[in-house]
Parts: structure tokens; C-alpha cells; sequence
């Protein structure tokens, strides 16, 4: 029954929901999309009908009955839905709303009713280990573009860092500028790193945020496997959405199958996102930064920020360039708006991504900056094409790429 998938917390905190309408007021997708049906108000009030109706639950409070019609809506609400978390900072009784949409959205797979293309994605995913359309194996090509450093010398067995550069970095032309800023720069800093290459699969959130839990957990298997047998001290990623996994739900999943089983899931190296690597390594001098002469401005990814808790270090490692000045976004840290980009809303509904990045665009535009940087590449994509379609003149970066630029502004050298 639905109400196996929800904790009893969970299944408290729906009954608890004041009705308020908070949520719904700071909601990316209902603002963009003007459409209380997919509204978070509204999937509380839907799910709590689905839940009551033959369940032993729903005995015990009374059910008034859940239509086709109902059914339909919510399914339609789950998956228009970024999971960016911004629901809850304003939610006066605390709910963990984001879990809990990850839980309905587990529910409604295990019917069969998520969207078509999540359930090609997961075929996909199990078939090449990737999000895109091409084999695995062409992981790491991006890095024969950079100057001196190749496949074959930093895919190997024994390093320090291994960089997990993640799916979109990996196989997105848009971003490759990522992961060859952040090889250039340890390069530069003379890091010992290593690259997983085609042993790196995807960190499964795809899988998890699309409601197929058993799936993603084989997947998290492999990659602590893989990177345990490389003896590293530290996994670095550049990706939000990887680093929460790594740090967060794969902790979680080691806990919860060391439980029920005699696996061992414990990771032997400290996982750090990319912003937090780079600002230890300024502060411990090992690169410098140049002076540049550029306004910037930050946008906090929503897995990086929100459902991280890491605000302080990108703005940090930004203000430590000499000359730079630093503009706040209206909305930021934990009330930072989403870029459209997450919970695979832009496989479900592209319109609606896009709608949501624009109305991210318009708040940057307002800063008069020269630059906005983040630290995610599917935000780096999503604000680059809103900017663009808005006529902006405002470029977008990654953090890695500003650091690097910051590197080499003494030399001749472009990243």
C-alpha cells in the first residue's frame, strides 16, 4: 500500500500541514507556471487523500475517496516539481517536504505511473551508466582538449583526489569548460588527482529523484567501491546534485544496508565539493589569484545551498580575488530562486524549465553585473540559455572557470 513509502513522521507531518499557502508563494514551478495544481499546498493536499484511501491509515482518519482525476493531478504535480527545497524554509510547522516529494515520487514509480521518459532514462542509465546517448567508455574525452594533460596519465589506479566529474559535465559540449578549468587548475596547484574515467558511473540521482530506489542503490555500490580501491584521502566533484548524493544519501544508504545486510558501503576518503577544495587550497597558498577587474554576482545551487548548507565558501573563494567586486543576488543563500534545472524537470517539461530560468534571468539581469557565477553546471546551462533569450550581455560561469581565470591573469595563457 502508498503508505509503506512514507515514515510515519511523514505521514504525521501531512496531516500537520496548516494549509497556509507559504509554500506556494515562494514556489519556482507555481510561479512560473501559474498553476496552483502543481503547487506544494496542492500535493500535500492530494497526497493525504491518495494515503487515506485503503490504507489502515486511512481507516483510522477517515477517507473521503481519491478520483482518477485526482490521481492524475498529483502524478502530473509530482514530476513538475524541481525539488529545490525552497518550500520549506518558509514552512512554519517544518516539514521536510523535499523527501517527501522524493517518497511520492518512489510511490507512483512503483505503480508505474512516473513519465514515460524517466522510465527510458532509467534504462539508459542501467544500460551505458550515463545520462546521455553514448557508451561510457567515452567518459573522459573531454579532457584531450587540455593542454599537457591526458586520458591515459590521470586515469590510473592510486591518487590522492579522485574528481568525480558527473554525468553533465562529462557528455554536455555547454559545460566541458568545468571539469578542463578544474584539471588546469590542479594542475597548476600541482595536485595529485585521478579520473575515474569509464569506472565512473552516474551518481544515481536520476535514478533516486525519479523514484527508483533500488536501482540507484547499485549504482551507489559501484562508485564507493571504485574510488575505495583507489586509496584517495578526498573525493572532489563539481556537481551538486553528486556531492549531496556522495555526502549525504550515500551515508545514509551505507547506515541503512549495514543495517539489514553484512554489506559494507563506508567510504574511506572525506568527500568535498569543488568550492570547498578551492578555497582551501587558496588559503593554504597553494594558487594564487590575480587581480580582475569584473562586478559579480553568485547564484546558490539549490543542492550546493539549501540542501547542503554551503553558502559561505563560493562567496569566500570569490571575494579572495584581488580587485573583483561582489554583487548579492535580491534572493539568496537559503531564499535563493531556482534555475529551472532540477528534479529532472526539464526531461518532463522543457517548457516549464525554461520558464522557471527565465524568471531566475530576470533577477541577475537586475544586478547589472559583468558576470554570474555558480557552482553547478546544469545552473551554468540553464542561466546561460535564459540570459541568452533575455539579450543580456551578463556572462555566465562556473566558479572553477573564474578561479582558473583568476590563475592565469598574469600570463598569456585562456582558459
Amino acid at each position: 500500500m502508498s503508505s509503506n513509502k512514507y515514515t510515519i513522521r511523514q505521514l504525521f507531518n501531512i496531516e500537520a500541514c496548516t494549509r497556509c499557502g507559504r509554500c506556494t508563494e515562494v514556489c519556482s514551478a507555481y510561479n512560473a507556471k501559474n498553476d496552483l495544481a502543481i503547487s506544494p499546498a496542492k500535493k500535500i493536499e492530494l497526497l493525504r487523500k491518495k494515503i487515506k484511501k485503503d490504507t489502515l491509515w486511512g481507516k483510522i482518519l477517515g477517507s473521503k475517496g481519491f478520483t482518477q482525476k485526482e490521481s492524475d493531478l498529483l502524478t502530473k504535480a509530482a514530476y513538475e516539481c524541481t525539488l529545490c527545497s525552497r518550500c520549506e524554509i518558509d514552512c512554519p510547522v517544518n516539514i521536510d517536504l523535499q523527501k517527501l516529494w522524493v517518497s511520492l515520487r518512489s510511490d507512483l514509480a512503483d505503480e508505474s505511473k512516473s513519465p514515460e521518459v524517466l522510465t527510458f532514462l532509467k534504462e539508459r542509465l542501467k544500460k551505458s551508466y550515463n545520462i546521455s546517448f553514448d557508451t561510457n567508455e567515452g567518459r573522459a574525452n573531454w579532457v584531450t582538449a587540455v593542454k599537457d594533460i591526458t586520458e591515459d596519465k590521470y586515469v590510473k589506479e592510486k591518487a590522492e583526489v579522485i574528481y568525480f566529474v558527473g554525468c553533465v559535465s562529462s557528455f554536455s559540449p555547454r559545460v566541458f569548460k568545468i571539469p578542463r578549468s578544474i584539471v588546469q587548475i590542479f594542475k597548476i596547484a600541482n595536485v595529485d588527482f585521478a579520473l575515474l574515467g569509464d569506472e565512473e558511473w552516474c551518481c544515481g540521482f536520476p535514478l533516486l529523484s525519479s523514484g527508483f530506489k533500488q536501482d540507484f542503490i547499485d549504482f551507489a555500490k559501484h562508485n564507493i567501491d571504485k574510488v575505495n580501491k583507489t586509496g584517495a584521502k578526498y573525493l572532489v566533484t563539481s556537481c551538486p546534485s553528486c556531492y549531496h548524493m556522495w555526502s549525504h544519501t550515500y551515508q545514509e544508504l551505507s547506515k541503512e544496508l549495514s543495517k539489514d545486510s553484512n554489506i559494507d558501503l563506508k567510504m574511506n576518503f572525506k568527500v568535498l565539493h569543488i568550492v570547498q577544495y578551492l578555497y582551501e587550497l587558496v588559503l593554504n597558498r597553494q594558487l594564487k589569484l590575480h587581480p580582475l577587474e569584473l562586478k559579480v554576482t553568485y547564484h546558490d545551487p539549490c543542492d550546493l545551498g539549501r540542501n547542503s548548507g554551503i553558502y559561505e565558501e563560493p562567496r569566500k573563494l570569490i571575494k579572495m580575488i584581488p580587485k573583483l567586486k561582489f554583487i548579492e543576488l535580491e534572493n539568496n543563500k537559503e531564499y535563493a530562486v531556482c534555475c529551472g534545472g532540477g528534479g529532472n524537470v526539464e526531461a518532463v517539461d522543457s517548457k516549464l524549465s525554461e520558464e522557471i530560468a527565465k524568471l531566475k534571468a530576470q533577477e541577475i539581469i537586475k544586478t547589472n553585473a559583468d558576470v554570474v557565477v555558480t557552482a553547478c553546471q546544469q545552473c551554468v546551462r540553464t542561466i546561460l540559455g535564459a540570459l541568452k533569450k533575455e539579450n543580456s550581455k551578463i556572462k555566465t560561469m562556473d566558479i572553477s572557470e573564474l578561479i582558473l581565470m583568476s590563475a592565469q591573469a598574469n600570463t598569456q595563457e585562456n582558459i
